[in-house]
């Protein structure tokens, strides 16, 4: 398939459409989706199963237990009907993934052991993918340098803290520990390599002082920060010496790197996501205790370097579970933590349930003293996030006394406010009432009382046009090969949509050629996800429709008699504006012909 144009009429112009494979050729996207046919690549993330014609499986892009999410298999295109989410195996994995276009089709050429040819697309991406892939290099080989580092016998403050922490060589290995020899050593090595100064200090490892460059990680163990693709994007580096005001330090924001959006050991968990599968996502809250957590075999555990919790972070691990448990320090700055969390991880449509560790223990702390199968347990019961909610206000109050219990029963009902099923608040008031001992027709009393009204602002929604709407179905019709959709005369003069226009021109050409069109082509020429008219149309759910061809039918005339009024309004303005007696009359007979088509709803009339 070569780069088609397009031409197609809008209102008397003459647009042209070029639809290429955004900024690669055509015939080689083509041939890249042939060679990571949709079904089994989506296989590779998520677990499908053939149901008829179609494959089908939960949806990774929204929380659901029943299967929603449709591919087909001969169009090569998947669509979720709960979240309305589509697309080809380049979109999957763009959206899976978390890559921009032209990353996710050197993804899907190094499965298919493909050269990529070169990207021809907007040159300002193209300077920013050059940046990006320079920093990445630099970060690569800094990552290699300090693992080398780790086995020197200079290195013997971090071997030591090794050792006292109970980390072996496989923890080492898999995390990828190294250490930072001095100020001058990284410098050297990577100006050694031909890596620019100026390119160092964008990728966040070297700062300027009075000495000219230095390791701004200088003598520190070094805790690489890997993306989901293996690539190197950043450190987080520990101080062993007790001088430093600052425990942990890692690398500032760079083009490649934002702990906002960054989860450590994300690489690992979708590893084994991929090699045995996960049941869940467990959350701690530093790198020592997400070591500790593989060490002792729970290897989707993770950690989010320090910062507070974000919609970005949220966003990732649901690529690979919708189930989370908490596991932070079982302190006051760790409850705290979680709640923060719960909310967005809720909001994201992720299930969460709390792991509630005993005061003053980390996760490491609690293995080395419980052992890994009374962690195992601890995490097997935890509780959900209404029950930690209720249970981190009672740790704030003293029951016995009375003032005491009035706020925590006032702040357990603000609890039970925010959930929006009746039973729910119902089974939880009977907690609140073994907690505190308040009588339960006080507390239920308490509750409708003081219950907020939540004030909702209309939305004014745009009625749909019936003549874009009839098109929707008409070139639906076409697009999926209904037997009936024939349609006779030249549709591109009622089309009043571009995109829609543009579809139904490239329907055309590939019937007119004899080629047939499937639907994972349209991926390549359309932004279907900021074109809702062609996405619409692609997953247009027929199962709707009662007698298809008689409706299109009806649409095919309610398209064509739009048509026709509208050229009667411009008619009638015109005959109203005429000055002479002839141009009047011959008005006057294309209005009656027009008015005698609309009356006769006669398709053949219009046809001739």
């Amino acid at each position: 398939m070569s780069n088609i144009l397009i031409s197609c009429d809008f209102f008397g112009k003459r647009v042209l459409f070029l639809m290429s494979g955004k900024g690669f050729n055509s015939d080689f996207i083509e041939k890249l989706k042939s060679k990571n046919e949709i079904v089994s690549t989506i296989s590779k993330y998520i677990h499908v199963e053939k149901k008829g014609k179609n494959y089908w499986a939960c949806c990774p892009f929204h929380s659901e237990k029943t299967p929603s999410f449709c591919i087909n298999e001969y169009d090569q295109y998947y669509h979720c009907f709960g979240c309305k989410e589509s697309g080809d195996v380049i979109t999957f994995i763009m959206k899976y993934e978390n890559l921009d276009y032209p990353d996710a089709v050197e993804e899907l050429a190094k499965n298919a052991g493909m050269e990529l040819p070169k990207y021809s697309g907007d040159e300002k991406f193209l300077e920013r993918k050059r940046e990006k892939d320079e920093l990445l290099s630099i970060l690569n080989l800094a990552r290699e340098h300090y693992k080398a580092n780790i086995y020197l016998k200079e290195t013997k403050p971090a071997q030591e803290y090794i050792k006292k922490r109970g980390l072996g060589r496989r923890e080492l290995e898999n995390f990828e520990i190294g250490y930072s020899l001095n100020y001058d050593d990284l410098v050297n090595y990577l100006t050694g390599k031909g890596k620019k100064l100026e390119d160092i200090r964008k990728a966040g490892l070297i700062e300027s002082g009075n000495k000219g460059y230095y390791d701004v990680l200088a003598g520190r163990l070094i805790f690489p920060i890997v993306n989901a693709s293996n690539d190197c994007i950043g450190f987080s580096a520990r101080d062993l010496t007790g001088k430093s005001m600052a425990k942990y330090k890692n690398t500032p924001s760079t083009p490649v790197f934002d702990k906002s959006k960054t989860v450590y050991a994300i690489n690992l968990v979708k590893k084994e996501k991929q090699t045995n599968g996960i049941p869940n996502i467990i959350i701690v809250e530093g790198q020592i205790d997400v070591i500790a957590m593989h060490k002792a075999g729970f290897k989707q555990t993770v950690a989010c370097l320090g910062t507070a919790f974000t919609n970005d972070h949220a966003k990732e691990l649901k690529r690979y579970s919708e189930n989370i448990v908490l596991c932070f320090d079982g302190d006051f700055a760790g409850i705290k933590a979680s709640l923060r969390a719960i909310g967005i991880l809720e909001s994201a449509g992720l299930n969460v349930k709390v792991a509630m560790l005993p005061d003053g223990k980390d996760p490491d702390e609690y293995l080395k003293e419980f052992g890994a199968d009374k962690l195992k347990e601890l995490l097997q019961n935890a509780v959900p996030t209404t029950d930690f909610k209720i249970l981190s206000v009672k740790k704030k109050y003293n029951l016995s006394h009375p003032a005491d219990k009035t706020k925590f029963v006032s702040e357990a009902l603000n609890v039970l406010r925010e959930l929006s099923s009746e039973t729910e608040k119902d089974v939880y008031l009977k907690v609140i009432k073994d907690i505190s001992g308040v009588p339960l027709d006080v507390l239920r009393r308490d509750l409708l009382g003081q219950a907020r009204e939540e004030s909702h602002e209309e939305k004014l929604v745009k009625p749909l046009n019936v003549s874009t709407k009839a098109l929707s179905y008409i070139l639906a019709c076409m697009l999926h090969r209904k037997d009936f959709a024939d349609v006779k005369f030249d549709l591109s003069k009622l089309i009043q949509d571009p995109n829609q226009n543009a579809l139904y021109s490239l329907i055309k050409e590939r019937k007119n050629s004899g080629e047939e069109l499937h639907i994972t082509t349209l991926f390549d020429y359309f932004d279907v996800e900021n074109q809702p008219e062609i996405k619409d149309i692609i997953n247009y759910n027929f199962e709707e429709i009662k007698d298809e061809k008689q409706y299109f039918e009806e649409c095919l005339w309610l398209v064509v008699e739009s048509y026709l009024k509208d050229k009667q309004a411009k008619l009638t303005t015109m005959f109203k504006e005429a000055t002479s007696q002839e141009e009047r009359k011959k008005i006057l007979e294309e209005l009656n012909k027009l008015t005698k088509q609309v009356k006769n709803k006669n398709l053949e009339d219009f046809n001739a």
